[in-house]
């Protein structure tokens, strides 16, 4: 059960990456070439949302030669830096749709998820198409992260929703040192910070509405 602390912020529009990537703030700590990447992912749930209200999250990477299921359970604090996320997640192979809560109970899947998921059946609510652009940062104190440009287009009940995102996952080091740093990239750039789960935007856009 692999844990993660990410913070990520909202930026108005792909071209704002260029005033990211050539700030010194970030261009001092990069000594990685980028890698990308394209997914399309497709979100998974009960039909009324059972796994959302327990801020669980089910997702499938289409992009991947073997099926692999995820599980991801995300904590926010309201005594966090907003943006915060403390988070585990649980991931499986599998073969079919009907097959993934078991696979995941095989990979030790909490038993509070299994007892709501078990003869549930399972409905794809939305899908995500995104590119990412992706390298680790080297800051002092040997903390790494993993800088993360995402450009994504959020697909739910025939509507289309758009988003660019800057994601920081700590990969070592002491959580204190990502938040400083981010904060300082959230000053200099005036990030808001991204607060609604994938699920609340998806539900927005069926509803309607825009995020």
């Amino acid at each position: 059960m692999p844990s993660a602390t990410r913070i990520q912020y909202s930026l108005p529009n792909e071209a704002y990456l260029d005033q990211l990537l050539t700030d010194d703030l970030i261009l001092r700590y990069v000594k990685d070439n980028y890698e990308y990447a394209k997914h399309l992912t497709e979100f998974y749930d009960t039909p009324d949302w059972r796994f959302t209200r327990m801020n669980y999250s089910m997702d499938v990477d289409r992009g991947l030669a073997l099926p692999i299921v995820q599980l991801a359970r995300a904590r926010m604090s309201p005594d966090d830096l907003p943006g915060l996320l403390h988070g585990d997640t649980w991931t499986a192979p599998f073969e079919s749709v009907e097959t993934m809560v078991e696979a995941l109970a095989q990979r030790g899947a909490p038993p509070a998820f299994l007892s709501v998921a078990r003869g549930q059946d399972l409905t794809c609510h939305f899908t995500i198409r995104h590119s990412s652009k992706a390298t680790t940062l080297y800051l002092p104190d040997r903390t790494r992260i993993c800088m993360s440009f995402d450009s994504s287009v959020m697909t739910a009940g025939g509507r289309e929703g758009r988003s660019y995102e800057l994601t920081m996952d700590l990969l070592f080091g002491e959580e204190q040192q990502l938040i400083n740093y981010c904060q300082q990239i959230r000053d200099r750039f005036d990030l808001p910070p991204v607060m609604l789960s994938r699920e609340k935007k998806a539900q927005k856009l069926l509803a309607g509405e825009s995020f």
